[in-house]
């Protein structure tokens, strides 16, 4: 009778969730991702690098004989007009530091660099004193190609995150014999805490921003080989379909979740009905199945498509016809299972404007901290890939991948068992959970 009440249940909370305006939005949020970043982009199959060409493009590798300099230039840079460029939570951040902190910052430069204060000070950007808003020189550098500087002078960033100065020079200065690569990192991060975290000297930073290389035709090569090869062509897709769909899928869940909680608990009587015909664990088992269930949906059409035409691309070829939907299982379900197991069990614990509330800040936290390929930790809950190469990054941690997805989907099935032990202890009149957030108020009886 149980397995004849889950699937009962199933079938209606599958229709509340697939009727409802919330699971709309949903659905019409990730195919707008879908089209927007990942089908927009695809113009065509990836074409074979060819021997003699002026161009291959820029690998980022960490050199330190390319770092250090580069680095280097782009502190100096902020130094003097004292305007540090951050992203200390994703979003831009012009940095100004204190007399006292940019005492400190010099006294980094000075070791690193050899000079004294006193020639650090004297060489300034535009004859300013590099200590207030009367500064000529405004920076705004990020290792990528063009003028990035507005003012009097200007710099340019060359292909490799190199500085080169149209106008005045830097100053000329040798690293000390006793300055190892390791204590030179180790000076970074504290330019990096004295700027608040976020800037491009920070370990997350550094190697991307500075640290860039012209890629040979051996090395566009091989990374073509390892798509067609190695990646069967739709692997490397696959991953980067995931990049862009998985971001939504860390968030939007929780409000399909919450909306049908909620809806839940003002069908005073159908929670009646259901309080006689079945378990708590049956009744909350079938609500988080027809969530997960019908939230995958668009996920599953949304990689068809992207397999339809991926496959268009390479005609006659040899592919990973299983790619789309193997990397979709292991990649973006597990975010689903957990996002909406956070919607409902602090729903039913709290109210679902908390859900919302901490569901984004674990969402924000990860997104905008995580790199964009090639760092999976183990406990990290959007994995990034926003790269159709670079397959032997993800397959390093390739360890770390499954850990983490486990890990999630085990945390999402224990949250779905404290939800039915919330709801159970509701059930039989027990008090249980916060009284504020517009839920739960005293003066309303217990779901």
């Amino acid at each position: 009778m149980t397995g004849k009440n889950f699937l009962v249940l199933y079938r209606k909370e599958c229709r509340k969730v697939l009727c409802s305006l919330t699971f709309l939005l949903y659905a019409a949020a990730i195919f707008a991702m879908y089209y927007s970043q990942f089908h927009s982009e695809l113009k065509g199959a990836e074409i074979k690098p060819e021997p003699g060409l002026s161009s291959y493009g820029i690998m980022v590798r960490e050199v330190p004989e390319i770092l250090m300099p580069c680095a280097v230039e782009g502190l100096l840079g902020e130094y003097w007009p004292n305007r540090y460029i951050a992203y200390p939570i994703g979003f831009y951040k012009e940095v100004r530091l204190t007399q006292k902190k940019r005492q400190k910052m010099a006294d980094i430069i000075c070791e690193i660099t050899g000079l004294t204060r006193e020639e650090l000070d004297r060489f300034q950007v535009g004859g300013g004193d590099g200590s207030n808003d009367s500064d000529k020189a405004s920076f705004e550098v990020g290792g990528e190609n063009g003028i990035r500087q507005t003012g009097d002078n200007s710099f340019v960033v060359d292909g490799g995150g190199n500085f080169e100065a149209e106008g005045p020079k830097m100053p000329e200065y040798q690293f000390p014999e006793n300055l190892t690569y390791e204590r030179f990192r180790e000076l970074m991060r504290a330019a990096d805490d004295l700027i608040g975290g976020g800037s491009r000297y920070s370990d997350e930073n550094i190697v991307h921003n500075f640290s860039r290389t012209p890629k040979t035709y051996e090395e566009a090569m091989e990374e073509y080989e390892q798509l067609i090869k190695e990646d069967k062509i739709t692997g490397g897709y696959a991953r980067l379909y995931c990049d862009y769909v998985g971001v939504l899928l860390g968030i939007l869940p929780v409000f399909v979740a919450v909306s049908l909680m909620q809806l839940d608990r003002k069908a005073r009587m159908e929670q009646l009905i259901y309080s006689r015909r079945a378990s708590s664990a049956v009744i909350v088992s079938a609500r988080y199945a027809a969530l997960v269930s019908t939230m995958f949906l668009p996920v599953i059409v949304t990689a068809g498509i992207a397999q339809v035409k991926v496959m268009g691309f390479y005609p006659g070829m040899s592919m990973d016809n299983l790619a789309f939907a193997r990397y979709s299982l292991l990649l973006l379900l597990p975010s689903v299972m957990v996002t909406a197991a956070v919607g409902m069990v602090i729903t039913e614990f709290a109210s679902g404007l908390a859900a919302i509330l901490v569901q984004a800040a674990w969402w924000f936290a990860g997104v905008f901290s995580g790199e964009l390929s090639g760092g999976i930790g183990k406990f990290t809950l959007t994995i990034r890939h926003n790269s159709l190469y670079k397959r032997e990054l993800f397959m390093e941690q390739y360890g770390n991948f499954l850990f983490n997805r486990a890990f999630f989907a085990v945390v999402a099935i224990a949250l779905v068992v404290l939800t039915a032990m919330i709801y159970e202890g509701k059930r039989r009149g027990r008090k249980i959970g916060f009284y504020t957030l517009g839920k739960n108020r005293k003066d309303q009886p217990a779901a």
